[in-house]
């Protein structure tokens, strides 16, 4: 029997004992061949010039893909930083361009628009606040800025700081009310069809009570209005005539038929004074700062300065919220609030500048005189302190 029978019989499992010890025998010498074969034999099957060709070759391509790959990534990172910077220094301040932009410098030579925008804001339309810092629009890009602006309130002198965000010409967010709801407090002006002469003698019987309870050295901050318009020569002999502090006048500015009529007004106590001395155009705002135009003016040693000082001042916080259309369509979100200033301008140029009512910051025996022997048709306590801060 050949060894190929006799390994088809141990394939097959037919194998006696000693035939499988053959063959196992065989097997352990060819492993052993296999092994030594494969770790010592050396086979050569390229030459060595043949191979110090293939690694300069392996070398050039490999230092060219790295050129290459290079150059693509430089290239990659150039168009992405093109982008970027299109994006934010050309793109940005375009789109910033076309919307309502509080960090321009258009109105005053110094400061910025948003400055003057919430300083008129603010005086017209919020009896006894007024615009204190900080004054910052940080802008966000595209249209969009974060503004924080501080207020104080004169009667308590308390400060807050605002913030509010504005979204391409639209405001989108606003920690409190821009403005305080100051309605009611001129009701028999605003609404003079819901009262009648009575109910308001019974109610100003029930205020004056009340004042007459307080201690004589409270502080009373009060809404006035007089039961006819008064004219701003008018409105000076009763600031002479009373020992009050005439804070702030609400001015006529549409007939008294109106269903619903609008309140806004001018500053009298401490009106606002800029700080950096910029301002807007004094020849189109005249009396914009009406001290500062008594004082290029003689003062108040005419009678008819003050006066005119006043008429001035309140139209030129009109005209100026006329010319700012884009500010006043972003802050009041109503463009019947603009139409509103543009009328009411038209209405005191052609009716003139009558106030229908102020606030005042008054002792309580002060304001019960003038109550009781000025032209006052009504009278609203709005707040109390225990005393005048401050008493010098």
């Amino acid at each position: 029997m050949n060894f190929k029978e006799l390994i088809e019989k141990y394939k097959q499992g037919n194998a006696s004992e000693e035939e499988i010890k053959i063959i196992e025998e065989e097997i352990e010498k060819y492993e052993a061949i296999e092994e030594y074969l494969a770790g010592n034999m050396e086979l050569d099957f390229i030459s060595s010039n043949e191979d110090t060709e293939n690694k300069d070759e392996s070398k050039y391509l490999k230092r060219s893909v790295n050129r290459r790959l290079r150059k693509v990534i430089l290239t990659s990172v150039s168009i992405v930083l093109a982008i970027y910077l299109g994006i934010f220094y050309i793109i940005s301040p375009i789109i910033d361009s076309m919307y309502y932009n509080p960090n321009r410098i258009t109105v005053g030579e110094v400061n910025d628009d948003l400055y003057f925008d919430l300083q008129v804001f603010t005086e017209l339309n919020m009896p006894g606040y007024g615009l204190s810092s900080p004054v910052i629009a940080e802008s966000l890009g595209f249209g969009n800025y974060d503004i924080y602006y501080g207020r104080s309130k004169q009667f308590t002198q308390e400060k807050e700081v605002l913030n509010m965000k504005i979204k391409r010409g639209k405001l989108t967010h606003l920690t409190e009310s821009l403005y305080p709801e100051v309605f009611i407090n001129f009701l028999t002006y605003t609404q003079p069809e819901v009262f009648d002469e009575e109910s308001i003698i019974r109610k100003n019987e029930r205020v004056m009570s009340h004042l007459k309870q307080l201690n004589p050295v409270s502080y009373v901050a009060a809404y006035l209005t007089f039961d006819r318009d008064l004219t701003m020569e008018e409105f000076r002999e009763l600031e002479w005539d009373y020992p009050v502090r005439f804070i702030w006048a609400g001015i006529r500015t549409e007939p008294e038929d109106e269903e619903y009529k609008k309140i806004t007004g001018f500053r009298i106590d401490n009106n606002f004074v800029s700080q950096s001395g910029d301002s807007p155009d004094k020849e189109k705002y005249p009396a914009f700062d009406y001290h500062e135009w008594l004082r290029d003016n003689g003062g108040v040693t005419t009678v008819s300065n003050t006066p005119k000082a006043y008429e001035l001042h309140y139209k030129s916080l009109l005209r100026y919220m006329v010319d700012r259309e884009e500010a006043v369509l972003t802050f009041e979100m109503m463009p019947i609030k603009y139409e509103y200033y543009k009328s009411a301008l038209k209405y005191v140029e052609e009716n003139g500048v009558n106030t229908y009512g102020v606030l005042v910051f008054a002792n309580p025996d002060d304001l019960i005189d003038l109550v009781e022997n000025g032209p006052i048709e009504n009278l609203e306590i709005d707040e109390v302190l225990a005393s005048r801060r401050y008493i010098h």
